[in-house]
């Protein structure tokens, strides 16, 4: 069966609710964007504020510019019907804390994808190098679909693991779900800045 990939992005609804803090909440923050386990650094009592200069419309995958993906409980509960949750993808819970500094009730988890796929096409993307042969920025992901295992529904990209790919069939999990907050874009075209 052929698949669609997309490239993960962040809504930047200006209505909606983002999260800022995270650099400064958790030690080795930075393992998030390079597809690495978290727990450890990052236990369950991890208190994260909805940033005050944001909107207040609280979607189901919150805005963020350090490229995590914070999940809600029902963007949760199709990520586990799909059977992502374990060896492919870590669930980090924290506590919510809307801009009063008060608990949410509904919870939310940061979603680690640990499953890395080199996939490449160095021939038609196009990037920027931050060395003789590492990947500093992608500006459109072409991807060698025959490199992509069948069961890969959402990986990083291991030439750049600080880019999340999913595939078209979760994608549509995520919309009949009627999930919201998740922007995407098609690999083969252009990502806009």
């Amino acid at each position: 069966m052929s698949h669609v990939y997309f490239t993960v992005k962040f809504g930047l609804d200006p209505r909606a609710a983002q999260i800022v803090e995270l650099p400064d909440k958790v030690e080795r923050y930075f393992y998030l964007t390079k597809g690495r386990p978290v727990a450890p650094y990052l236990p369950p009592t991890t208190e994260l504020s909805l940033y005050e200069r944001a909107g207040d419309m609280l979607t189901d995958f919150i805005g963020n510019p350090d490229c995590v993906l914070y999940v809600s409980e029902r963007a949760q509960q199709v990520l586990a019907a799909r059977g992502l949750i374990g060896a492919e993808l870590e669930l980090l819970p924290f506590v919510l804390l809307d801009k009063r500094g008060r608990k949410l009730r509904e919870p939310y988890c940061i979603a680690n994808p640990l499953r890395s796929v080199p996939c490449v096409d160095r021939e038609r993307s196009k990037y920027r190098l931050d060395g003789p042969d590492e990947i500093g920025d992608i500006r459109m992901l072409c991807v060698r679909e025959g490199s992509i295992p069948d069961d890969a529904q959402l990986f990083r990209v291991a030439e750049f693991p600080e880019m999340m790919v999913l595939r078209s069939d979760l994608l549509e999990a995520f919309h009949q779900a009627g999930l919201t907050g998740l922007a995407v874009h098609p690999t083969g075209t252009e990502i806009p800045g």
